[in-house]
């Protein structure tokens, strides 16, 4: 069975995919097989905010909004062509990593901020690797795929998405020592000083002083028409940004 998640402007469009190919819109009360995504990478991530069962099926991107790095195919494919393509089974899954924290599931990067904005965050994070402590405007744990987005305002590597790792980088760091981290850790957990917040993929998720950040139990399968080609994607990206 297939579900869709759309943009609001695309509500017409989303209601004759499913009268067309029976798709219905998509919740956590039923399990299905793929599911489209109607918008950008915007569209992607409230989709995976608003229904975490969204990882559980494949997910079919199409590309339909400014910011498109997700997208199944490098040009923007039709819909019934792209459905054609999943019946047929014309296509590959690849398999992303996500962050995890405090219920909340980040495809692209986990912020702690202080909540309070014109003075510095003061915070110790600890990591399987040791510990490291100072003060920023913020910290920001990222996954690989991850980085190509906000992490490079902070002069932060663009890493491969196929690297086991997660990257923690820092928003106007106070000291240059703290310099952008690639980590095999599975997770990262900052304590800060003041009361900060959570915000998971541009959304405010919770404040507190104390925050564990960990690699994602679960993976967005994401698929795929023809090949996934990084670094254009990744140019594409930026350019958008």
């Amino acid at each position: 069975m297939f579900a869709v998640y759309y943009r609001p402007d695309l509500a017409k469009t989303a209601e004759e995919f499913k009268e067309r190919h029976g798709a219905v819109d998509l919740d956590c009360n039923r399990k299905f097989t793929h599911v489209f995504i109607l918008g950008g990478d915007g569209t992607l991530l409230e989709a995976i905010r608003r229904h975490p069962c969204v990882l559980e099926s494949v997910v079919v991107h199409l590309g339909l909004g400014k910011v498109n790095f997700y997208k199944s195919a490098e040009i923007t494919l039709p819909i019934d062509e792209a459905v054609s393509r999943v019946l047929k089974g014309e296509y590959k899954v690849l398999e992303l990593s996500t962050l995890e924290s405090d219920g909340c599931i980040a495809l692209n990067e986990a912020a702690v901020y202080r909540r309070d904005p014109g003075r510095l965050l003061s915070f110790k994070i600890t990591t399987d690797e040791g510990q490291i402590a100072g003060r920023a405007d913020g910290i920001i744990v990222s996954t690989p795929h991850g980085t190509s987005g906000y992490v490079v305002s902070t002069f932060g590597p663009v890493v491969d998405y196929r690297a086991d790792v997660i990257v923690v980088s820092f928003v106007a760091p106070y000291t240059l020592y703290l310099r952008p981290m690639v980590l095999t850790s599975k997770r990262v957990v900052i304590e800060t000083r003041e009361d900060a917040v959570l915000v998971c993929d541009g959304r405010e998720a919770r404040m507190g002083r104390v925050f564990e950040v960990a690699k994602g139990q679960r993976r967005l399968k994401l698929a795929i028409f023809g090949d996934f080609q990084f670094i254009q994607r990744v140019a594409e990206r930026l350019r958008s940004l």
